[in-house]
């Protein structure tokens, strides 16, 4: 197994931007957001320049109060739309904002009616309810619920239908067993699709809460099967680092170049993005 520090190389850093919590990349661009901030971060590759765009003129403090914070903790691409979705673990955490990418438009949905659905499916707790990880093949969209709450349920909601059209659309939910660091097990903390397989990124984080943060114990990266719902591979990436975003770059007969972020837990207000390189099975 390589070591964290050898794999984990940090690429860019993009100042301004503090919790981060989810990734979009393409040849051009870097796509972030935060879970401490009502804004998307675009940093232009080629100028080295960081854009941001409002997503929530609603939240108009600078330093948003932990208990205030939108928490966008999800965000992926379908079509020319970029989908950040809230975690939905508190009241003022149910949004759903599309920004088009050519365009440069900001439309705000609510999700609260498809958030109280998925309590009701899968029977979980408001203080179990986490969504960490959003992504669709274009016929189901799947959300990804953390299960940092009493109940440790880490789990996937599906939905039989496109990310933008899921009103009445059918709703299943499956536990996933993820693996444990330290006699402890992991979380989710961000998901994507490529080539038919999930691939996604999980943490320890001792004594956290859906509202609080813990003590950083590690993170890993696997693959999980969307038919069976298993794991079906994973490595631990870092000892000591909660990485919360995982993008695909570009991609080989051999290998994957991802992007990844964490989330530093402090004020310093600069992400660093790392480039990790993912070997397939042979």
């Amino acid at each position: 197994m390589l070591f964290y520090n050898f794999i984990l190389k940090v690429l860019i850093i993009i100042n301004g931007l503090g919790a981060a919590s989810g990734l979009v990349v393409d040849k051009n661009h870097v796509y972030a957001i935060a879970d401490d901030d009502a804004h998307l971060y675009i940093y232009d590759k080629k100028k080295e320049r960081v854009e941001k765009v409002d997503l929530n003129p609603e939240v108009k403090s600078k330093d948003v109060n932990k208990k205030d914070k939108p928490d966008f903790e999800s965000i992926t691409k379908y079509d020319d739309h970029l989908y950040i979705l809230g975690s939905g673990s508190k009241e003022n955490r149910f949004d759903l904002i599309s920004y088009n990418i050519k365009t440069k438009e900001v439309q705000n949905s609510n999700y609260k009616y498809l958030f109280d659905e998925f309590l009701a499916v899968s029977k979980l707790s408001k203080k179990d309810f986490n969504i960490e990880g959003l992504l669709t093949d274009g016929h189901c969209t799947y959300f990804f619920n953390r299960g940092n709450g009493p109940a440790g349920v880490n789990g996937v909601y599906k939905v039989a239908g496109k990310l933008n059209d899921l009103k009445g659309k059918e709703i299943e939910f499956f536990t996933i067993d993820l693996p444990q660091l330290n006699n402890e097990t992991t979380t989710f903390s961000d998901v994507i699709l490529v080539d038919g397989k999930v691939l996604f990124t999980a943490t320890v984080e001792s004594k956290s809460t859906t509202q609080y943060n813990g003590e950083i114990k590690g993170s890993i990266i696997g693959e999980l099967d969307l038919n069976t719902m298993k794991v079906t591979r994973w490595k631990q990436i870092s000892a000591d680092r909660k990485v919360e975003g995982l993008a695909l770059y570009k991609q080989s007969r051999r290998k994957y170049t991802l992007y990844l972020c964490e989330d530093n837990d402090d004020d310093s207000k600069k992400a660093n993005i790392f480039i990790y390189k993912y070997e397939l099975k042979d």
